[in-house]
């Protein structure tokens, strides 16, 4: 396997997010690389492969770095016609800068009637799946086969020992109010990209009053999805399930949801 398709591999196996940076395009033989030459930059900067070297090199490092964390992929144009500190090879390339985020990981704090269902959606969709309860008879691989991790023990305090990024999901779906609060608690000024939490409007009331006891700022509090779900009208835990699953994928999706793609013609 090319080296740096492995690296890539690796990456993805350990969770990490990376671009690659492809030459796509040159004008000329007097440019460093051939097309097809292939860069990869891991999220902390760590690099494998080379468009080059030079200047440009590290401004396509830069928007390698930039393109993960937006998730947005582009082109750049590279003149080497020794002009304004250009370099003196000749010619022009084209660069294409492509994000690969890390796996979708859903951490699902509760293993009761909603969290299977949920957690067999969140497989459809690709999502690693973490399962995490008190209760063996729950918590357990003749449950959950298809689980990637099932951890059996308080809901907050195995919570608190994942590791959490924008691409973590949280979903909150305990048995108990008291086990609810605890795991929203120790996640609430998180970067997971998605909190929910299985709620009545009372319940939100309470909850949102006891954080900001707590010193929780409006701008966490803002993130949290309570009640969890979009309003279909669920009533079993498939239906609530199914709307957990559409509103996360509607996070995910969030800036396509504006696009003419998505608006209904009118037909009358």
């Amino acid at each position: 396997m090319d080296p740096i398709i492995l690296q890539a591999y690796k990456a993805m196996q350990q969770g990490q997010s990376f671009a690659f940076a492809t030459i796509v395009e040159t004008t000329s033989n007097g440019v460093p690389r051939k097309v097809g030459s292939k860069m990869v930059v891991l999220a902390d900067g760590s690099l494998f492969g080379t468009v080059g070297g030079g200047i440009y090199e590290k401004q396509v490092v830069n928007e390698c770095l930039k393109a993960i964390k937006t998730g947005k992929p582009r082109t750049l144009t590279f003149d080497h016609f020794g002009k304004d500190e250009q370099p003196v090879c000749g010619g022009q390339m084209k660069i294409f800068v492509e994000p690969f985020a890390s796996q979708k990981h859903l951490i699902l704090c509760g293993a009761g009637h909603i969290a299977l269902p949920l957690s067999l959606f969140a497989k459809m969709l690709n999502f690693k799946v973490s399962i995490i309860d008190n209760r063996k008879e729950f918590a357990n691989k003749i449950r959950f086969p298809h689980a990637d991790e099932i951890i059996l023990g308080h809901h907050s305090v195995a919570l608190a020992k994942q590791s959490i990024d924008k691409n973590t999901l949280i979903v909150i779906v305990t048995h108990g109010h008291e086990f609810d609060f605890d795991c929203l608690k120790k996640v609430v000024k998180s970067d997971a990209g998605y909190i929910g939490v299985i709620s009545s409007k009372k319940k939100r009331s309470k909850f949102f009053s006891d954080l900001k006891k707590c010193g929780v700022a409006n701008k966490f509090l803002k993130k949290i999805k309570m009640p969890i779900g979009l309003n279909i009208g669920a009533q079993t835990p498939e239906e609530i399930a199914v709307s957990i699953a559409a509103e996360i994928v509607q996070e995910l999706n969030a800036e396509s949801l504006r696009t003419s793609k998505f608006e209904a013609k009118k037909t009358y």
